[in-house]
Formats: C-alpha cells, structure tokens, sequence
C-alpha cells in the first residue's frame, strides 16, 4: 500500500474527494492478487499514462474505457479504485504537475440515477452543484472541470421501468464522455453480450467500440462471504 499523507496536497486531495470506497485508499497493484484481469487494466493504464486515451484525438484508444465484468464479491470496483488512484498518483500534469481540477471520479450507478431525477425535478435553469457535477460527468463543464476518468460501479442494480428513462440515462452519459474523449470505467454483472437486450441494440453495439471488456473472476469466490 501506499502512504497517502506522502503524495504532494494536490494529488492527495484528488483521491480523497474523489469519492472512492474508503477502504479502497491506499490500495496498488501490487496488492491484488495476479489475474489476467489485472494484466489488462495495468496496461489500459499505462495507455493512459502515455496520452493515449484521454482527449488523445487520431488514436484508435482514444475515450476508450474499462468494461470489468463479473459476479458479485470478485474485485470488480477494487480494480477499478486501484487503477484510478495509480493514474491520480503516477499521470503528468500541466507544467506545476498540477492535475485538472476533476481528474476522477467514482459513483454508483443508482446514485447517479438519483442524481439525474433530481435535477430534473428542481428548477431547470438553477445552476446548482448538481448540475455542475453532472455536466462534469458528460463533459459538458469546460476543459478544466470536466472528469477525465469516471467509475460508474455496479450496472445492472438499477431500476428499469418501461419507458427505458434509466437506460437513456445511460446511453447518454457513456456516449457523451466517448465523444469527448473521456474514458469511463463500467463494473457490472451484465456480459457484455447481454447489452444490446438489456440497454437496447444500438448500446450493444456501442460497447463494442467504447470499452475493452474485462472479466473479473476471483479463485476465492465471492470474498464478502469469507
């Protein structure tokens, strides 16, 4: 593990009101157990490191994210967490070293839903905290507000009802941070060739070219359970 109080303040402050699961903080690589999962991650964020995914316009990488897939308890968001705060601690900055104001950012995919029903249940042009958080996560907030990596944790828990909102709010998200150039990391259950009847064919097909899949599968089972 690494010891958090000696990154330099602005990186520290990045992983601490990023909002990742407590127990998670301090987590590296190398404290996860060997998996052909990890291999694939730790080399996503090494492309991320070398400029070739964020807002990288002409590489075939480019706003391409994580797809971790797997059943309950086996490390999805664990991975997820660590390879968000390897690339907080480790990726350049501007010229000070000096990270966008919202580097990353971590959420449940359900508090996202309540997030999205809430501003729209408030008055529509109220520019509130809310509405900055999720024009960030779209990247709809300016080059220096927008969340370059966002973990959306746990699809497929969420509520759907038949007019397909949720699965809207979905879509909308994950193609306006692709278009921009802004990887997102999904942890789920649902297979990814599960998609296209869930969240509807053209999703199916968009994964495809928004995500490298990653099925997360721990020789230990389900861990809460240990």
């Amino acid at each position: 593990m690494y010891d958090l109080k000696k990154l330099a303040p602005s990186r520290r402050s990045q992983i601490t009101t990023a909002g990742l699961p407590m127990k998670t903080i301090g987590l590296e690589f190398s404290d996860l157990a060997p998996s052909p999962a990890l291999e694939i991650v730790k080399n996503w964020v090494a492309s991320v490191m070398e400029g070739k995914v964020i807002q990288a316009a002409g590489q075939p990488s480019c706003g391409v994210g994580l797809l971790l897939v797997g059943n309950p308890g086996h490390g999805k968001t664990t991975m997820a967490s660590t390879a968000l705060q390897s690339l907080i601690r480790g990726i350049p900055g501007d010229a000070s070293g000096v990270l966008p104001r919202h580097f990353g950012r971590f959420m449940d995919y359900p508090k996202f839903l309540r997030l999205q029903q809430k501003k729209w249940d408030d008055d529509p042009n109220d520019q509130s905290e809310v509405s900055f958080l999720l024009d960030s996560l779209r990247g709809d907030a300016g080059i220096m507000n927008n969340t370059r990596v966002f973990i959306l944790d746990d699809l497929g828990k969420e509520y759907r009802t038949a007019s397909g909102w949720s699965e809207n709010q979905f879509d909308a998200l994950l193609r306006s941070r692709f278009n921009a150039g802004l990887p997102t990391i999904v942890t789920t259950n649902v297979p990814k060739q599960d998609w296209g009847k869930i969240y509807g064919e053209p999703m199916g097909s968009f994964v495809n070219e928004a995500f490298i899949p990653v099925v997360v599968s721990s020789s230990e089972g389900d861990r809460r359970t240990k």
